[in-house]
């Protein structure tokens, strides 16, 4: 099978490159970044925003995994437009393509609890997945990834809280909490994410978002057959920042000590996340394997080996 992965020099992508290259099939990566992993996939360098790069190389593939675009919180507050324009135009690109071309696709999404241009970006493009689906008969799956965390995470230029912890640990520096920390999360291993989307090319047909029956009521419940068809991957349990402090103190095995510091913009303190992963579990078979402790214990090594890099600036 022939496989494209937009965003695949990055976290999730070159994992998502290295897993499906083991199950023989042939990989292509379309990224405008320079590889941060070294894998065997056809690297394309590219850009979302550019119409006929996008048409180019999807045509070429069975499946494409449209994983690519601007991430970030509180930093892109500032730069609506410039995540507008690669997250909602790159996406409406790669959905025109696989229009024409007839591709399968899998839309990797986000749950969508906050008023950024990250978020919002991306609720825009599950709304033209839907749009697509019920207009053209497209083939689509969508995901929701939850606090997806392991190694190869960038610790420079988008925080996410796992890397940020655990590299302020290592130089012995407090872990900052934003908030009061009672805001929850779904921490899923990144070998779980893989594990459940190669299971969903693998299903694909039983994954799809099907033309929903009554489209008038749809619209009244905000699309909620729709959305009731959305993929939710994630480890299926909830955890506050606090507690994940603590579980990280217990795979470090040393004491941290933490400050509270004010929320960021276009974050909201006190939202609680935890994937219903029902769905992806009857129709993928997915079942979450990584404890969350193994999984910091491995991630936590990354860490341990690369943070020369992370003190020059490459990681």
């Amino acid at each position: 099978m022939k496989i494209l992965i937009t965003g695949g020099t990055g976290f999730i992508g070159s994992h998502y490159a290295d897993a499906f290259m083991e199950r023989g099939d042939e990989v292509t990566v379309f990224d405008g970044h320079p590889q941060m992993h070294e894998f065997r996939a056809k690297y394309v360098k590219g850009d979302l925003r550019d119409r006929s790069d996008v048409e180019r190389v999807v045509r070429a593939h069975d499946f494409v995994i449209h994983a690519g675009g601007v991430l970030g919180t509180h930093e892109t507050v500032a730069f609506a437009y410039d995540t507008a324009t690669a997250n909602i135009l790159g996406g409406l690109h790669v959905l025109d393509a696989v229009r024409k071309y007839g591709n399968n696709l899998i839309n990797i999404s986000k749950p969508n609890v906050w008023l950024n241009p990250y978020s919002i970006t991306k609720d825009c493009i599950e709304r033209f997945c839907f749009m697509y689906v019920n207009e053209f008969k497209a083939k689509i799956a969508i995901v929701k990834l939850f606090n997806v965390y392991g190694p190869r995470q960038k610790y420079s230029k988008v925080r996410k809280a796992i890397p940020t912890w655990i590299v302020s640990a290592l130089r012995r520096e407090p872990l900052d909490i934003f908030g009061e920390g009672t805001s929850t999360m779904d921490l899923v291993f990144i070998k779980d994410v893989v594990d459940g989307t190669v299971a969903i090319v693998e299903h694909f047909d039983k994954c799809l978002v099907q033309k929903t029956p009554d489209g008038t009521q749809d619209v009244w419940s905000n699309f909620q057959a729709y959305n009731e068809q959305v993929l939710e991957l994630g480890s299926g349990e909830e955890i506050s920042v606090n507690d994940a402090i603590e579980a990280l103190k217990m795979a470090l095995g040393i004491s941290l000590d933490t400050r509270h510091l004010p929320m960021r913009r276009g974050e909201i303190d006190g939202t609680r996340l935890c994937a219903d992963i029902s769905r992806l579990s009857a129709t993928a078979g997915y079942r979450p394997q990584v404890p969350l402790q193994k999984g910091l214990k491995e991630t936590i090594g990354y860490y341990e080996e690369h943070l020369w890099l992370i003190d020059q600036g490459k990681i």
